[in-house]
C-alpha cells in the first residue's frame, strides 16, 4: 500500500476541501454534515437529519450561520437539497469535483470530512468493494456499488469521502444497506439532484395497480421457489400495467427479476425505473407468463 510519507497530506487535504464542508441546523436536532455542491449555493446533506423542513441555518467556515431553503429531498439515497442565501459572504468557497464513478478502484484510501460541530472532523477510509450495482431498501439502484471497509463515526452521515487529490468519490451512508456503509457516487447524487431542482423531489415509477399479499400453494411455492407474491385487485383504467394486458386476478411473482412479496417490495422495486420497460412475471390461470410493462412516472 503505498501510504503518503507524511501526515502532512492529510493535512493538506482538510485545508483545502474543508471550506466547501458545512455544518447544518434546523429546529430540534444536532447539527449535520453538508457538503458544498455548486458554487451558486446547492448544498448536499442527509435527509434523515432534517427534521424540518423550515428555518433550516447553514454555518460555512467561520461565518455567521446563514438561511437556507429546502429545495427536495430523496429519501431512497437519503440525500436532501439546500439553497444558500449567499448575501455578502465574502470570500465564498468552491464546490470540489467529484471522480468519475467508473474510475474508483478497490484498495483506494479516502479521507472522509464531516462538519456536526464546530470545526471540521476526518476520518480515513479505504475502499473495500466495488460491484457492479446495488438496490437499496428504498428502491434505488447504486451503480456502480461502492462500500468502505469500515463504519465511519457519529456525523458522518452524507460525508464526502474524497482521495489523496482532493477529489469526491463519493458520499458515505449506513441506512441504505444492511450492516454497510456504502459511497453515494456523482452519478447517483447528480441524478438525485438534477430531479430534485427541476421537479422538488425524485419522480417515481409506478405500474397503476392495486394489490394484496398473497400466499401461493405448496406446489407453487416449491416450483417457484418463494411462499408469497402479489396478487392483483385492481388496475388503473388506461395506466401502464392496464396498457401492457395485466388482468385483474394476476398474481406478480416478480419484477426484473428480483420477487416481490409485499406491496411495499413493489414500490421499492419500481421507485428509479419510472419511463423504462419492466419484466414481469405473472401467475395467470395456474402458468407462469411474463410482461413486458412501460412503467408510469409519478412526479
Amino acid at each position: 500500500m503505498n501510504l503518503p510519507p507524511s501526515s502532512e497530506t492529510f493535512i493538506s487535504l482538510v485545508d483545502s476541501t474543508g471550506p466547501s464542508i458545512v455544518r447544518v441546523d434546523a429546529p430540534r436536532q444536532a447539527g449535520a454534515t453538508g457538503l458544498l455542491f455548486s458554487d451558486d449555493g446547492l448544498v448536499l446533506t442527509a435527509h434523515h437529519a432534517l427534521r424540518r423542513d423550515e428555518s433550516i441555518r447553514v454555518t460555512v467556515g467561520d461565518h455567521e450561520p446563514r438561511a437556507a431553503r429546502l429545495l427536495g429531498r430523496d429519501p431512497a439515497t437519503d440525500l436532501a437539497v439546500l439553497q444558500i442565501e449567499w448575501g455578502d459572504l465574502e470570500p465564498r468557497p468552491t464546490a470540489p469535483t467529484w471522480r468519475r464513478a467508473d474510475s474508483i478502484r478497490v484498495g483506494e484510501l479516502g479521507l472522509a470530512l464531516a462538519r456536526p460541530g464546530r470545526t471540521v472532523r476526518a476520518g480515513l477510509s479505504l475502499i473495500a468493494v466495488v460491484g457492479e450495482s446495488l438496490r437499496t431498501r428504498g428502491g434505488r439502484s447504486l451503480a456502480p456499488f461502492v462500500e468502505l471497509d469500515r463504519a465511519l463515526p457519529r456525523g458522518f452521515s452524507v460525508a464526502p469521502v474524497i482521495d489523496l487529490e482532493g477529489r469526491v468519490l463519493g458520499l458515505s451512508t449506513a441506512g441504505l444497506a444492511p450492516q454497510t456503509t456504502v459511497l453515494l457516487t456523482i452519478d447517483t447524487v447528480r441524478k438525485s439532484v438534477d430531479a430534485i431542482v427541476e421537479h422538488g423531489r425524485v419522480p417515481q415509477g409506478y405500474l397503476g395497480v392495486g394489490v394484496s399479499p398473497a400466499r401461493l400453494p405448496g406446489s407453487l411455492r416449491d416450483e417457484l421457489g418463494q411462499p408469497r407474491a402479489l396478487a392483483v385487485v385492481g388496475l388503473a383504467e388506461d395506466g401502464p400495467a392496464a396498457q401492457a394486458g395485466v388482468l385483474v386476478g394476476d398474481v406478480i411473482l416478480s419484477v426484473g427479476g428480483t420477487a416481490v412479496r409485499s406491496p411495499a417490495g413493489l414500490r421499492a422495486q419500481l421507485a428509479d425505473r419510472g419511463g423504462e420497460s419492466v419484466a414481469l412475471r405473472l401467475l395467470r390461470g395456474g402458468e407462469t407468463t411474463e410482461l413486458h410493462v412501460t412503467a408510469g412516472e409519478r412526479r
